[in-house]
């Protein structure tokens, strides 16, 4: 399948009028103002994201509204994942660097969308950094225990795991955990970390392939830089930040550096496949690959917060957040055009649509190189879909769509529309 969009950005002055456009990413209103640590989303219309303060915010429209939840806690919810529309998790606590290291933890469940959240582990404790569910019964939680500068004798922690959605929790791998992630319900790996005065700084990589019941050894090193957001697309390749995003092709026995200088500064990755992936950061710092890390884009994010979480349903559609409340979405893969081919040779071409501005009726035309499945649509600048226009097989030819906007009583603004075949 080859997937177009056409963009052209005007200032709308004094008429009313309809302009086609798209900006990479749309800033949507969370009706917050604390940092976002985590977003999840299920489709692409219901997500959450979570955050300082307790905060845990949902949305059943793609992001146009965000609602706040009662999360039961004032704790930050660093990590927030769900199995389905009713069954999730958030987890988080609090670091406290003073003489008697307190830590404060929290570990929430909800069994109806976050309609209500529950707490399952809370008080003093060892802070949750990750969370993975696999599904409704089995998730997994991350923690890396208490390790309190200057005076680090030894660090506990382990990475522990739930078969009856909470109501028992387990430890798995008694080892300070960092990062999990499953790509089944029995294949996933956890990166952990010791550290000591006597002994230094030890990085692990463990696999499994049973379901968390037994844990391998694929890597270790001395580093003081350890293996976060692990990530796995297949059983042999993933990525991880270890101060830049790193690439392993052999199941996490050897890692790579993919492309550290631009990478540098990003804490965050989602990767919808093996080639295509994007990374957050600094300054509201976007970055995407389609050849697996090799090369690396730019994308204009239009916020200048910290983005710490970016998560995509497709190649096309997601959503990052971060500090200051922000929530961004794309809807063209944070491109301002797309021609994803997949190496296919392209078997149709988009044109602008004449006239641009218009009011109320403008053509979009478009030429099919072969018999092709089409559907052409039009969204509005928060990905909202205003009509389908084409969606049907069509033959080989020269089209012109007619689009009005009598009917569909559109306010003066910015559209833009997009053609797959």
């Amino acid at each position: 399948m080859i997937i177009k969009i056409f963009f052209l950005l005007v200032i709308i002055q004094n008429y009313t009028s309809i302009v086609f456009s798209q900006n990479n990413w749309v800033n949507q209103s969370s009706g917050i103002s604390t940092r976002l640590y985590s977003v999840y989303f299920i489709n692409s219309n219901t997500g959450w994201a979570s955050g300082d303060s307790g905060k845990i915010i949902k949305t059943t429209n793609g992001g146009s509204e965000w609602f706040i939840q009662n999360s039961t806690t004032s704790l930050p919810l660093l990590n927030i994942m769900f199995a389905d529309a009713n069954t999730g998790w958030a987890a988080g606590g609090f670091d406290d660097f003073n003489p008697l290291c307190y830590h404060s933890v929290i570990l929430l469940k909800t069994n109806n969308g976050g309609n209500s959240w529950i707490q399952q582990i809370s008080g003093a404790g060892f802070l949750f950094n990750d969370l993975f569910v696999v599904n409704a019964q089995k998730a997994y939680i991350t923690n890396t225990g208490i390790c309190c500068p200057p005076f680090c004798i030894v660090e506990s922690g382990a990475l522990s795991f739930t078969n009856n959605s909470g109501l028992n929790w387990s430890s798995s791998l008694g080892l300070p955990s960092r990062s999990v992630f499953f790509l089944n319900e029995n294949t996933g790996w956890v990166s952990s970390t010791t550290s000591s005065d006597v002994q230094g700084n030890k990085n692990y990589i463990h696999k499994t392939t049973d379901g968390s019941v037994s844990w391998s050894e694929m890597y270790e090193d001395s580093t003081w830089t350890y293996f976060t957001k692990i990530t796995f697309i297949n059983e042999l390749t993933g990525y991880a930040h270890k101060q830049s995003l790193v690439k392993t092709t052999n199941a996490g026995a050897d890692w790579f550096s993919s492309d550290s200088i631009i990478t540098n500064s990003t804490t965050n990755n989602y990767f919808i496949n093996s080639d295509t992936g994007w990374c957050t950061g600094g300054g509201g710092k976007i970055i995407r690959t389609d050849n697996g890390g090799l090369n690396w884009t730019s994308q204009i994010s239009n916020t200048g917060s910290h983005l710490t979480s970016v998560h995509f349903i497709d190649a096309l559609t997601g959503w990052a957040v971060g500090f200051n409340g922000t929530v961004i979405k794309t809807v063209t893969g944070g491109l301002t055009s797309v021609n994803q081919t997949s190496g296919i040779i392209d078997s149709f071409i988009l044109n602008q649509n004449f006239p641009n501005p218009f009011n109320p009726n403008t053509t979009i035309q478009y030429s099919l190189s072969e018999k092709s499945f089409v559907t052409l649509k039009v969204y509005d600048v928060k990905g909202n879909e205003i009509a389908a226009l084409v969606n049907e097989k069509q033959d080989r030819g020269n089209y012109n769509i007619q689009f009005s906007t009598i009917k569909l009583q559109l306010s003066s603004g910015i559209y833009f529309y997009r053609l797959e075949a």
